[in-house]
């Protein structure tokens, strides 16, 4: 019934009279308390989601170890058992072993995807900004972040993600992955409007820096392309410089 592009009523009413007969001859007082109870389980089910995800988006925001979730459950049962012995049980039945705990984390990934895809598809316009840096392992990683805006004037700044690179950072290799990361949240080339970079020479190098592939892009689609550069360095050396 739900797939289909109108609700006719006897869809509906074949609906009701096969899954909901219980109903049907509900009245008055019994059918206001059924409604209550209907309501009160959605607000159960909801509330379980919610600290749910409260837990593992703590855990993934902390950047512990996913094995970490065993060893705080235990503390956790060992403090109860000391300080609220009723809640033992409940806190036994908290899901925080590694698989569970990197499931989780993973679904929340995902949501927030589809809810910056969704948010993408209704910018007007929209800037990007890039960070490639090298971690302990010496690995190249780049960051891309999107500010847009959309008709109605909301505002949404996002990472929207991270990509190892292998081999040489050079403008056409940071170029391919910014368009990359990009397009993975579907994103509308011809409503970029600026760049912001660091002041690395791949990134700012006149005639094949990244921003340089970005302007040449952009010219195809005879619209132009505002650059900017970081400009956090160079506010940390003024204040150095000025004791601030």
């Amino acid at each position: 019934m739900a797939a289909n592009p109108v609700a006719k009523v006897s869809n509906i009413k074949r609906h009701y009279e096969t899954k909901h007969r219980d109903f049907h001859n509900v009245v008055a007082d019994e059918r206001t308390a059924r409604t209550e109870s209907l309501r009160r389980s959605l607000n159960r089910q909801q509330n379980i989601f919610s600290k749910q995800s409260t837990k593992f988006s703590a855990a993934s925001k902390s950047g512990r170890p996913f094995t970490d979730g065993d060893f705080v459950k235990r503390c956790m049962v060992i403090a109860s058992e000391k300080l609220c012995p009723e809640a033992v049980r409940k806190l036994q039945t908290v899901a925080l072993n590694r698989v569970t705990v990197q499931r989780k984390i993973s679904y929340l990934s995902a949501d927030v995807t589809r809810q910056l895809v969704y948010k993408a598809a209704n910018f007007v316009y929209f800037s990007l900004a890039t960070d490639e840096s090298t971690d302990i392992n010496s690995t190249a990683q780049l960051l891309v972040f999107v500010r847009g805006v959309s008709s109605s004037f909301d505002i949404t700044e996002e990472l929207i993600g991270m990509g190892s690179m292998k081999g040489q950072t050079t403008a056409s290799a940071l170029f391919e992955d910014t368009v990359r990361l990009s397009s993975s949240v579907l994103l509308d080339f011809t409503k970029l409007v600026s760049v912001t970079t660091d002041g690395a020479p791949a990134m700012t190098e006149e005639s094949n820096g990244l921003v340089a592939l970005f302007m040449k892009h952009r010219r195809k689609q005879n619209k132009q392309l505002a650059k900017f550069h970081c400009m956090i360095h160079q506010q940390n050396l003024c204040s150095k410089e000025l004791g601030f």
